[in-house]
């Protein structure tokens, strides 16, 4: 069973993952070094890469799969009010959600998955306060939590699942605007990023003599060193200030 926690890159994108961050290290020590001896010294920088990636392409993961559930839940709950039980509403929202995505979609395997645990006889509540643990979501967890409690009890499940697909689709598409807010000011960041190379480019190419005193001597390739961390840093600080948590 996937744990949606813990994000394992592919032979594609493993293999992008160790060629960019290669490609940017040769880049650097030829810029800022003029010495590809000093790739050695930004070796560090790959797996800190991979280590990167691999959480942006969870996090993109994570909001995926957080979106879908929020379309599950709306059908499961449509299904409900049409007076199926809950076991035969999960197998009609399956078959609504295929009008939808595709069967190599989260969701649809999850489904799928939820279907196979239902006929070996587990209940629906371990089936969701397991696929909450595993998902690492809040939205999932929370509904796990409240349909357990719910069918526990003897409440009104139609009412609560309904309730709780309401206000997961409107955790949603609040996170959805802010995240289209957000994106012009990610694009800009990047853009900032790129320009202090941008300048030592020009400066090497069309004034050599103004930072050829950084090149070949102990100063140099300690400022330089000291740039990079300090470029470093702000890149994660500018990441963070970003960084929306779902």
């Amino acid at each position: 069973m996937p744990d949606y926690e813990v994000y394992r890159l592919n032979r594609r994108e493993l293999t992008e993952a160790v060629i960019v961050p290669s490609a940017i290290i040769v880049f650097l020590a030829l810029l800022c070094y003029n010495n590809l001896l000093f790739t050695l010294l930004l070796m560090p920088y790959i797996p800190y890469y991979i280590r990167e990636r691999k959480r942006k392409l969870n996090d993109a993961r994570s909001w995926k799969l957080n979106m879908q559930f929020r379309d599950s839940i709306n059908c499961i709950s449509s299904a409900l009010e049409s007076g199926y039980s809950i076991e035969n509403a999960i197998r009609e929202a399956y078959a609504d959600l295929k009008l939808s995505y595709e069967e190599d979609e989260l969701i649809m395997k999850e489904m799928r998955l939820t279907l196979r645990k239902l006929e070996n006889n587990m209940t629906i509540e371990e089936v969701f306060i397991d696929f909450g643990e595993r998902s690492g979501l809040d939205d999932i967890k929370s509904f796990a939590d409240i349909f357990a409690t719910a069918k526990r009890t003897g409440g009104n499940l139609i009412h609560i699942i309904k309730s709780t697909a309401d206000v997961i689709h409107t955790r949603v598409e609040l996170k959805r605007e802010l995240r289209t807010v957000i994106a012009s000011k990610k694009y800009e960041a990047d853009i900032m990023k790129l320009i202090p190379f941008g300048l030592l480019i020009y400066l090497r190419l069309f004034s050599p003599d103004m930072v050829s005193a950084l090149y070949g001597n102990l100063f140099g390739t300690v400022f330089m060193t000291v740039i990079l961390l300090i470029y470093l840093v702000l890149c994660r600080v500018s990441d963070h200030v970003v960084k929306i948590e779902l």
